[in-house]
């Protein structure tokens, strides 16, 4: 098949790029398909991860003027965007209708998504979609009710509403995603994210709790904080370890300095060897408010933690629910009980191996090949129609 996606440049390490990285990658060399890569605002920056030398890069490198146009009237605004998705579509197309596509994916929210699914080629159509649908400014306007103040843009979402049902596929994340997509668009599937490291078994007996993530306030690790201030009362030969790093950081080293928690709590900076640091750890913390995707709950199971989690949206009572697992899914945002939870696996070697165990388990369905058989199948049955 020929599979060409859509992305606005490669350029960062961030979790989207990676996936289209591995994803990418493994459709070029293991399934041998024919894969091309679009992006639009590439121009002399290097591409962060390496891709298989099978795929095909297009650099359309047109100068995107979004970022741009703070402090603009609104027709300026208006006739500079509009210049730019003319020119942007005009391109696009000149590729499809010269290039035979099978599958052509938006990913992102990059500009095309506004209008790939109205070219009238012979590809297929998907929009991949890879953060929580509540926090979009696209949910906030379909949830809004019809008001007068407000007729302009309710009429400008419905019109754009009726572009995006015109994908053949809506790919999100999460079977919750899915549910909130499922109220507004007809069209929508969840496929998982894949694992992407190498899991090193962790050592059930290593006295050290992990949580990894930015130190921002989605990531929650005040309350992981809080939780640990009564976690630490009764198991003092434990330690916490955050890796991280974001604009909170001083903020949560104070919060552990005024409960005095120095000697057991660390903030780490982030490691490329992440495999090696979920091994030297028995305990995973997930203390998020909200995530799109958590991988790094997979990642934490593949490794064999013992995870504890809020069933904050979305992912964790996914990814957690159908097992035993489900033991450590904890009320958003209960500091008790997350502090209960984790002295329950703390205190009982033989539930942390257990629990270990059903981990390795449960993250098995997200190995790279068994999510990748589900896109393959995904873009056969679209071929078909």
């Amino acid at each position: 098949m020929k599979i060409v996606y859509f992305f606005p440049n490669l350029k960062d390490s961030a979790g989207t790029e990676r996936m289209l990285n591995v994803k990418a990658n493994y459709l070029a060399e293991v399934l041998n398909h024919d894969v091309t890569i679009i992006t639009y605002r590439q121009f002399d920056d290097p591409i962060f991860f390496e891709f298989s030398k099978r795929i095909k890069f297009l650099h359309l490198n047109i100068v995107d003027p979004t970022s741009k146009l703070k402090g603009l009237g609104y027709w300026e605004k208006r006739k500079l965007y509009k210049n730019f998705i003319q020119n942007y579509r005009q391109k696009v197309e000149d590729y499809l209708f010269s290039n035979t596509t099978d599958i052509a994916i938006s990913m992102y929210f990059g500009a095309e998504h506004k209008f790939l699914p109205l070219i009238q080629d012979r590809s297929k159509k998907i929009m991949e979609y890879h953060f929580h649908f509540d926090i979009t400014p696209l949910s906030k306007k379909l949830k809004e009710k019809w008001l007068l103040k407000n007729l302009r843009m309710k009429f400008q979402t419905m019109l754009f509403q009726r572009t995006l049902n015109k994908y053949d596929k809506i790919v999100v994340l999460t079977e919750e995603d899915q549910e909130e997509w499922g109220k507004f668009f007809s069209n929508v599937i969840n496929i998982a994210n894949p694992l992407t490291i190498n899991p090193i078994k962790a050592d059930s007996k290593i006295k050290k709790v992990l949580a990894v993530g930015r130190f921002t306030d989605q990531k929650g690790f005040d309350y992981l904080i809080d939780a640990w201030s009564i976690v630490n009362q009764k198991m003092i030969d434990w330690k916490l370890d955050i890796y991280g790093d974001g604009e909170l950081k001083n903020n949560l080293q104070n919060q552990i300095n005024k409960l005095n928690l120095e000697n057991s709590i660390t903030l780490n900076k982030p490691r490329k060897d992440i495999n090696k640091v979920f091994a030297e750890h028995s305990v995973f913390a997930l203390s998020s408010r909200f995530e799109g995707f958590p991988l790094v709950l997979i990642e934490a199971l593949s490794s064999g933690l013992a995870p504890v989690a809020f069933e904050c949206k979305n992912g964790p009572k996914q990814m957690l629910g159908d097992s035993d697992l489900a033991l450590f899914l904890v009320k958003p945002y209960d500091v008790n009980e997350f502090a209960e939870k984790l002295i329950e696996l703390m205190s009982n070697e033989e539930l942390r191996i257990k629990m270990s165990e059903e981990a390795i388990r449960v993250s098995e369905k997200y190995k790279l090949e068994n999510i990748m058989k589900i896109w393959e199948d995904t873009f056969e049955k679209l071929n078909k129609l």
